[in-house]
């Protein structure tokens, strides 16, 4: 495979790549480098694996609950006035409740699990 340069010359990459691999390198890698690697790369992907099961479960609820109110409002025949005054006269207790719940489910699915893996790597 020939490459190149701004000067206009070729030059092979297989002969650069040969060079640098039998040189010794300038730098050194802490013995303990594969360990901190895999330590970092497993945390980084529990937090993710556990935030999307958050984000999972938090759409279920929803899903579920949009799905009550449209029943209620479809085949029940409720009134949409009643509830939506009675949600705006009471907005802080509503929307603290949802945050609460939100707060909870997230300790529970995302929280609670990062730290008990990460306990378990610090025993280890």
């Amino acid at each position: 495979m020939l490459i190149m340069l701004k000067e206009d010359k070729y030059f092979d990459a297989g002969e650069v790549v040969d060079e640098v691999l039998k040189t010794e390198p300038q730098f050194f890698l802490p013995d303990n480098f594969a360990d901190v690697l895999a330590e970092k790369v497993g945390r980084r992907f529990a937090w993710e694996q556990y935030f999307k099961e958050f984000l999972i479960y938090l759409s279920v609820i929803i899903g579920i609950a949009a799905t009550w109110v449209a029943i209620a409002f479809i085949w029940q025949d409720a009134d949409w006035k009643v509830w939506l005054d009675f949600i705006i006269s009471n907005a802080g207790l509503v929307a603290g409740i949802n945050i609460l719940l939100v707060f909870i489910l997230f300790a529970d699915r995302v929280l609670l699990r990062y730290f008990m893996f990460k306990s378990k790597l610090e025993v280890l």
